[in-house]
């Protein structure tokens, strides 16, 4: 996937570890979500980088001004499936077999059937 614009702001190139994202870069991120004008605004003025944005909490949110408490949990929801891939690919670097299950190709897209599928690989 080739660099795209959101917002005025790069998004990160694809296979880039999400933190080492740039604040822009999580900016980026963050427009690509639902209503998220302002919350692209919240992240400069709160300096969130990638390494930042994986270490958001309910409370962290809040206490930058995300409102409704909806708005937060499915911000988290995101940030957990962001936290999940960032975890998948760093243990298939360390494996290293190059192959890509469907388990794999699922959790690259974002599906949600990915907490359904077995995680174990045949032998």
């Amino acid at each position: 996937m080739d660099t795209q614009e959101q917002d005025g702001a790069k998004a990160p190139p694809e296979g880039c570890p999400t933190a080492e994202w740039t604040v822009a870069e999580a900016g980026a991120w963050l427009a690509a979500r639902s209503g998220a004008g302002e919350l692209v605004e919240l992240a400069h003025r709160h300096a969130v980088s990638g390494r930042v944005l994986l270490r958001l909490t309910e409370g962290t949110l809040r206490h930058m001004g995300v409102s409704p408490r909806s708005r937060r949990r499915e911000l988290l929801r995101e940030l957990l499936q962001l936290r999940l891939q960032q975890e998948l690919q760093e243990l298939l670097s360390i494996v290293g077999d190059g192959e890509v299950t469907p388990l794999e190709d699922k959790a690259a897209a974002g599906t949600e059937d990915l907490k359904q599928e077995q995680c174990w690989r045949d032998p």
